[in-house]
Parts: structure tokens; sequence; C-alpha cells
């Protein structure tokens, strides 16, 4: 029996090697130094009132999807690669992030897939104390699939 109340139960692990992002062409991003991916995506659904009775109806579905990727300038030609791919607007593609799926321990996970993804924004910083470059990337997408 537990001191403190219910006895706690290992449910799984992750190892930083079950989190991937892979780029078009099925390729692992390695080398390219992302440390930090954020995304989300909205909908747009409006209400709509009939006069002379207490129905409301939704309408719209209308989706739109932002993404930012934070990371540090490296050498490598990884990276190259995504800003020529997304950077044209007339040849979208899906980006997608991998957590848990792969080898190690995982025991299940989480795949996201941007569905036809291109890229909106560069900048980059650097501060004096670390001597580090990093780049942020914004894209905006489609849709967004989980499985």
């Amino acid at each position: 029996m537990s001191l403190f109340g219910d006895a706690q139960v290992h449910g799984g692990s992750i190892t930083a090697d079950d989190v991937i992002l892979d780029f078009p062409g099925g390729g692992a991003a390695e080398g390219a130094l992302v440390q930090q991916v954020n995304f989300t995506i909205n909908r747009t659904v409006n209400m709509i009132y009939e006069i002379g009775s207490s129905n409301v109806y939704y309408v719209g579905n209308r989706r739109q999807g932002q993404a930012q990727f934070n990371r540090i300038v490296g050498g490598s030609d990884t990276f190259i690669t995504l800003l020529t791919t997304y950077g044209d607007m007339c040849l979208p593609e899906d980006l997608v992030l991998s957590a848990g799926v792969g080898g190690g321990c995982a025991n299940g996970g989480v795949q996201y897939v941007l569905k036809e993804a291109t890229l909106t924004s560069v900048g980059a910083s650097v501060t004096a104390q670390d001597i580090v470059v990093t780049e942020t990337l914004g894209f905006i997408f489609l849709d967004l699939e989980a499985n």
C-alpha cells in the first residue's frame, strides 16, 4: 500500500527518439535543428437565427491553420530544402509531426498532418550572450489530420 493513497502505475514512456518531424518525401528533419513547433487550426462557425422561431443554425466550417517553427541556424541542407519546398505557395506540401509512434519504448502516440502547408514568414534573432542565431518560420495550412 502506498503511503500517499492510490498506488501509481507506469503507463508507458516516450523517448526523444519517438518524436519525429517529417518533411516531404518521407525524410526526417535531422540536422534542421528545430527546437520548437507550435500550430493551431481555427474554423469559422456563425450562428444564424430564424425569424419567428427559436431555431438556431450553425453555418460555416471554413478552416485556416497557422504553424511556427523555431530553429537554431546550422549548416544543414535539410532546412534549405524545407525553405524551398514550402516557399512556393503554388505547390503546398503536407508537414507531419509524429510523437510516440516510432520505435523506442513508445506504446502508441499521435501523428499530426498539417495539410498543404506553405511558408508565410521568416525571421531571425541573435543575442550577444549566446551567439546563436535563431530562426522563426511561419506557415499557413488548409486542414489538420490527427491519427
